[in-house]
């Protein structure tokens, strides 16, 4: 079976909504039936990418600028690896760390203009895949296919590509699942590139010359203190984003206790007027009670008056007649 045929196919499918590839799949599979079982067979087992892998898929369709700065970044970093730079390292893992939230932020909004969200734990992964790619040269190249079957992990100076990528791999110097040629493990992105080449052109690299034990113990060093500040940055970076939330935590706690006394003056004022209000009540209560009992007796007295009247206006009358 011609590889790039299966990577051609794979680079429409892999560029599809996660809800179309499987009908797109199947249907790709059927086509290629009649003309090459084989190929048929191998896309019927292309899979579904997770959402991570999906959306860092989108990212190499749809914002290769920023995605090419975020991998030429990586680049830097083993370079400055390779010459125990820690001041320069130093530097570029923070700027590592700016470009990939900003990138995995562009990537969140990415997925929704292209109708597909994704939110918390795959953004999450996102950036882990993307920080996998800038560590290995090899992981680097299965990013730019544009074809992640999962995301990636970097382990120390590894990057496990076994199942990662559909279809072959231009330039990583190590065989992937999917294009027929068998799987392995991306190194430190120059042990596998440098075997590979070797393999193809028969120009492999010359063997380095042995340290000397103080060479060694030098490199050691430098390494330790590479690691050192490095632990320093982030130790520094987890100090800052904590004092930070403290002050915006500590604002709003204070914003929320001036908004509780201010409720609870505003309560205690209603409560005195109610007081006020239920013993001016009561007096009003007792005075028309009072009033009550003299607008009565005084009804009584005149009816009786009345009454009276009446009797002496007769006793008159009868005088007269």
């Amino acid at each position: 079976m011609p590889g790039d045929a299966l990577t051609e196919v794979a680079a429409e499918l892999y560029g599809l909504l996660p809800d179309e590839f499987t009908a797109a799949r199947n249907e790709r599979g059927r086509a290629a039936r009649g003309d090459d079982r084989d190929l048929a067979a191998r896309i019927q087992d292309l899979k579904r990418p997770s959402p991570a892998a999906w959306l860092v898929n989108q990212l190499v369709r749809h914002r290769p600028t920023e995605l090419d700065e975020v991998l030429e970044l990586g680049a830097e970093l083993r370079a400055a690896q390779d010459h125990l730079d820690a001041a320069q390292l130093a530097q570029l893992t923070k700027q590592r760390r700016q470009l990939v939230a900003a990138i995995a932020r562009e990537a969140g909004d990415l997925a929704d203009e292209l109708g597909n969200p994704v939110r918390g734990p795959a953004l999450d992964a996102v950036g882990q895949t993307l920080q996998a790619a800038m560590s290995d040269v090899a992981a680097t190249a299965a990013v730019r296919t544009g074809r992640l079957v999962r995301g990636l992990e970097a382990v120390g100076l590894e990057v496990d590509l076994k199942g990662a990528v559909a279809g072959e791999v231009e330039g990583a110097g190590t065989d992937v699942p999917g294009s027929g040629t068998g799987s392995g493990r991306a190194g430190d992105g120059r042990g596998r590139a440098g075997a590979g080449r070797g393999a193809r052109g028969g120009d492999a690299e010359p063997k380095a010359p042995r340290e000397s034990r103080e060479e060694r113990a030098a490199r050691e060093a430098a390494q330790a203190r590479e690691r050192a500040a490095r632990a320093a940055e982030e130790a520094e970076q987890l100090a800052d984003e904590a004092s930070g939330q403290f002050t915006e935590l500590d604002a709003r706690v204070a914003d929320l206790q001036r908004t509780t006394d201010e409720r609870t003056a505003a309560r205690d004022e209603l409560e005195a007027q109610l007081r006020r209000a239920e013993d001016e009540l009561d007096e009003v209560e007792r005075e028309l009670r009072t009033a009550t009992r003299d607008r009565d007796r005084a009804a009584r007295a005149a009816t009786a008056a009345r009454r009276a009247a009446d009797d002496a206006r007769d006793a008159l009358d009868a005088l007269d007649g």
